[in-house]
């Protein structure tokens, strides 16, 4: 699976990646499963959902493969980036910022960072391209952090130069060098893909990129807001793109046909499951398809405020994947939708998270994958029952 940072897209081409939640599978689902109906004029819940986060086992810090970004700078870096007068310049470790190139008294990478586009262009253009591709090399290395506090550190310093400059826009990003484009958008986005040989954009989707006018995900590079979106996120959230990013961690990965993602068919918005579950927006209350009814787990989206239900979603998403899982993925699965529904109170619901809860048992016991497979869509065979 193609990692966020774009480390493992080195056999890729951009032009041949699909956008993720848009990725067909043959013979198996899209992700984008009904949650809520489609139609505007049903009636919005009548009654708050009430949270059953307390309940819920703990959701990792944040969804696994959407670490493509660095953290962006905070309070500990900005004490760390000030000094007397108040610049940060003095304080730069311009002579770790680029290890093997300190030396070459030519141009760093805090010079790309801070200097005018058009001076450091006229340099660049006089450098060798071995020159610049070590450049390349000494952000890649950063951007990878196996330097650990060192690294995320030098990347912080360098996004926060990037990021308090006024110039740098549309029209005079036209004037930069290739490489040192590329360099800007990589620190701006933290995103190392943008260094990489084999994925070539052209000068004006990296800048779009750069001014948040397209979306920074390579497999994606919709035009932002994406389909033109007016709501508050798209029109709000510089970069977010709602076709392929999370609506609470703002974050995209590769996953397609999994319990991971929750996709909302009335705002085309997607959220990660961990993302839902840590927010509370997964949670006890009555479905709006119906005014009056028994309570049940469900959904909201936070794009749109609207909830669905989950049950049924969850059986949607096994019947069509679940026989093309390997089982470690149905595992993950299984573990997805306990969690998911740890929280219940309603009998179906609970139901469901004592038979995941089970057959996770017996799988880490040695219950062959292609049994478990069966007993879950079994058990969702039986729910079909319960609801009529």
């Amino acid at each position: 699976m193609v990692t966020s940072s774009g480390s493992n897209i080195h056999h890729l081409s951009a032009s041949k990646m699909l956008p993720p939640r848009q990725q067909p599978r043959t013979g198996g689902l899209q992700t984008s499963l009904s949650l809520v109906t489609s139609d505007p004029h049903l009636s919005p819940d009548t009654q708050e959902p009430r949270s059953n986060s307390d309940n819920i086992r703990e959701s990792p810090t944040e969804s696994a493969s959407s670490h493509e970004t660095w953290p962006t700078a905070d309070v500990a870096m900005a004490k760390k980036m000030e000094n007397g007068n108040g610049k940060a310049e003095n304080e730069f470790p311009e002579h770790s910022v680029v290890h093997r190139l300190a030396n070459a008294d030519k141009i760093t990478l805090c010079d790309i960072a801070r200097e005018r586009v058009d001076v450091i262009s006229e340099k660049m253009h006089r450098l060798p391209d071995e020159f610049l591709e070590e450049l390349k090399n000494g952000l890649r290395v950063i951007l990878e952090g196996n330097g650990g506090s060192q690294h995320r550190d030098e990347f912080l310093i360098l996004q926060k130069l990037v990021q308090n400059r006024a110039d740098l826009t549309a029209k005079t990003l036209i004037r930069a060098h290739r490489v040192q484009l590329e360099i800007l958008v990589a620190i701006n986005t933290g995103i190392q893909a943008f260094l990489h040989p084999s994925i070539s954009l052209t000068q004006t989707a990296l800048i779009e990129v750069f001014v948040f006018k397209r979306c920074r995900n390579i497999a994606c590079q919709n035009q932002l807001p994406a389909e033109d979106c007016t709501c508050e996120i798209c029109a709000n959230r510089n970069g977010f793109c709602n076709l392929c990013m999370c609506v609470i961690c703002n974050k995209f990965d590769f996953e397609v046909n999994t319990c991971r993602w929750i996709g909302c068919d009335l705002c085309s918005h997607w959220t990660h499951t961990d993302c839902a579950i840590r927010d509370g927006q997964i949670c006890m209350g009555i479905s709006g398809k119906s005014v009056a009814g028994p309570t049940e787990m469900l959904f909201r989206c936070r794009a749109c405020n609207r909830t669905s239900e989950l049950l049924g979603w969850v059986k949607d998403v096994f019947q069509h994947c679940a026989p093309a899982w390997d089982r470690d993925a149905l595992m993950r699965e299984i573990d997805f939708v306990s969690r998911i529904f740890r929280g219940s109170e309603d009998s179906r619901g609970r139901k469901l998270y004592w038979k995941c809860e089970e057959l996770l048992e017996k799988m880490k016991g040695g219950l062959a994958e292609s049994t478990a497979c069966r007993v879950i869509l079994m058990f969702f065979q039986g729910t079909d029952y319960a609801e009529h």
